[in-house]
């Protein structure tokens, strides 16, 4: 396999974990956030921030460099117009990241738990979710298509 394969797998591995990170928190973690008694939920809701750096932002960021890296290292038969949809995707899921989903977060740092605290963080996560499985299925196609004989 050649390096510019490799980059497409990496690109793939690093965006279908990112997908599965956003799963969990979409089905798990968020709703759990408003399952939590609300005088406990101010230290879980920091002790929930203070870990995601490493696992989930790093990452983030990471699977918008290996995208934009298809660029330099584009497997022969891959379409150029696949990676710009790939690169896309990853720009919409910042700007909903950015546009919708942080600022969702104020509420919850200010110590509100409450259903209409998390309905916008839970209906933004749903769409970024969404537009990463999206990638995930355009990478895992593209993977497939320049693996086969």
């Amino acid at each position: 396999m050649s390096l510019k394969s490799w980059m497409l797998v990496l690109a793939l591995a690093v965006n279908l974990y990112l997908c599965g990170v956003m799963v969990l928190f979409a089905t798990v973690v968020y709703p759990q956030l408003g399952a939590a008694e609300r005088s406990a939920f101010p230290p879980l809701y920091q002790a929930f921030n203070a870990r995601i750096g490493v696992p989930v932002v790093l990452f983030e960021f990471l699977a918008l460099l290996v995208t934009l890296g298809l660029y330099v290292a584009r497997p022969e038969g891959t379409p150029l117009w696949a990676v710009h949809l790939a690169v896309g995707l990853s720009l919409a899921y910042f700007a909903v990241t950015f546009g919708w989903h942080l600022p969702s977060h104020r509420l919850l740092a200010a110590g509100d738990n409450s259903a209409a605290a998390l309905s916008p963080l839970l209906r933004s996560q749903w769409l970024r979710t969404g537009l990463q499985v999206l990638k995930g299925l355009l990478l895992g196609a593209l993977t497939a298509r320049s693996m086969a004989p």
